[in-house]
């Protein structure tokens, strides 16, 4: 089973339109906060590799919106890595709302990148931690 995490947030009134519903980009918003904390669950602090040099950036994000989350809704945001590569990491997201209902799925795929934005190896050491099962 991949490594997965979940985090709950509620839903801020600035992160909807005048419709009470969510805007789409703020899901993307939701997903930096899953694979934050899943790295940090995982033992991996991303301040902590910064300082050594080391940055994920985003290459690739996808989202399908399935329903509608609106103000005030507690949201479980389900994180998991499907993949690890030399420099790269695969994260997956589900988005959940009331009654554990689908609101969205997503994909994003991180490179690892020196301060010169040139691609480097993953240390080892993250690569074992998120390739835990």
């Amino acid at each position: 089973m991949p490594l997965s995490h979940t985090v709950k947030v509620r839903v801020r009134y600035s992160e909807t339109d005048q419709g009470g519903v969510v805007y789409h980009a703020n899901y993307f918003l939701y997903f930096e906060s899953g694979r934050t904390e899943l790295l940090r669950a995982a033992g991996v602090i991303y301040r902590d590799l910064e300082r050594k040099g080391l940055f994920l950036v985003v290459t690739e994000a996808s989202c399908k919106y399935r329903a509608a989350a609106r103000y005030d809704d507690e949201l479980s945001i389900v994180t998991r890595v499907d993949q690890v590569g030399k420099a790269t990491v695969g994260f997956t997201y589900r988005v959940l709302g009331p009654e554990g209902r689908l609101l969205a799925e997503g994909h994003t795929l991180l490179a690892s990148v020196d301060a010169d934005k040139n691609p480097v190896r993953l240390p080892p050491e993250v690569s074992e931690l998120l390739q835990k099962s």
